[in-house]
């Protein structure tokens, strides 16, 4: 298929046999259900149109794994996609730089410094091996502008997420990562999808099933995994990997985000001053849970995570630890084996 490229937004015709992409001018975790206005995500027509915000386009690395994951869909279906896009957005150079367009299949839209990225950012880049998980792990520490013990921690988050994709989620092109850092915030936020079997039908092998939203809970339930019906897993998965990232988000007061299927679970930020619990029951966190949204056919995952809150990482293992044994007994009375969050 030839690379497609840009058409300028203002003299693009309307082809109304083909399917529409509209990317708004904000997508960030706060305001993620601006992605499904105009949008269906699916079934394609063979004919691709993808539309930019004529003015600007503000983009959560959620949003860039996100668009990284249809390309991934379009190119596995084989569609015929074509862009349009007002050139003189202003935050075209970003977009490129992250690695956005190349992850959709276009060509770059114009020429751009290319700014240093270490420290700053992660560019949207492709992980499809343990090999490559492990080189990538090796590279995050100049972004993460943090102490060791909590570095280990954020380390993790990559390491559980990325290692789910590759070894349950049977998406061929493998996991889109991406991440930045916010300076003035000291805020890490971070972008992962695939566009392999979705959520529904990774945990549907072990566990009993109604639809994507139960799907999304017992993902997020501690000791739950699509490799076992066992109630706390076995020694390669424990079932862990999403309940850390959600507690990791919620310790430090921010959102967390999943998508997959026809429905998502965000959680919201908790007010300062407010008693951080870790729930194994996902429907006891303040919470937006929605369901008959676009169909998303693999899984998205979004967080950020404020590195400069020493106290929100103090004992935070251990403190998760706790929690995941107290779902799990609660699920399995005589389980007792205590994960290991190494």
């Amino acid at each position: 298929m030839d690379t497609p490229r840009w058409a300028n937004i203002l003299s693009a015709p309307y082809l109304a046999f083909m399917s529409q992409l509209f990317v708004p001018n904000s997508i960030a975790l706060r305001n993620f259900d601006a992605v499904f206005k105009h949008n269906t995500f699916g079934p394609w027509s063979k004919k691709v149109v993808v539309t930019f915000h004529p003015t600007y386009v503000a983009m959560h690395p959620v949003g860039l794994a996100l668009l990284a994951a249809m390309g991934d869909i379009w190119r596995k279906q084989h569609l015929e996609v074509s862009g349009t896009m007002n050139p003189d957005i202003r935050s075209i150079p970003f977009l490129q730089r992250m690695g956005l367009f190349g992850a959709m299949g276009f060509d770059d839209p114009k020429l751009i410094a290319t700014h240093e990225e270490t420290g700053r950012f992660i560019p949207l880049r492709k992980i499809r091996t343990g090999d490559e998980l492990e080189e990538f792990i090796k590279t995050i520490d100049p972004l993460l502008h943090t102490t060791r013990e909590n570095s280990r921690v954020i380390k993790h988050v990559f390491s559980e997420l990325i290692r789910n994709v590759i070894e349950h989620a049977g998406a061929g092109a493998g996991a889109n990562v991406c991440a930045t850092y916010n300076r003035r915030k000291n805020k890490i936020s971070i972008g992962i999808s695939d566009s392999g079997k979705g959520l529904f039908n990774s945990i549907a092998r072990s566990h009993s099933l109604k639809d994507d939203r139960d799907a999304i809970l017992k993902a997020l339930t501690p000791g739950v995994t699509g490799s076992t019906s066992r109630i706390g897993g076995n020694e390669q998965n424990a079932g862990a990997g999403l309940f850390f990232t959600k507690c990791i988000a919620q310790s430090t007061r921010n959102n967390f985000l999943i998508y997959s299927g026809t429905a998502y679970f965000k959680l919201k930020v908790a007010p300062v001053g407010q008693r951080i619990v870790f729930n194994p029951d996902p429907l006891l966190d303040k919470c937006s849970l929605k369901t008959g949204i676009p169909n998303f056919e693999g899984t998205l995952i979004g967080l950020d995570i404020n590195i400069g809150d020493q106290s929100a990482f103090r004992d935070l293992i251990d403190r998760i630890g706790d929690a995941y044994q107290l779902g799990v007994k609660k699920s399995k009375k005589d389980f007792t084996k205590r994960i290991r969050f190494t």
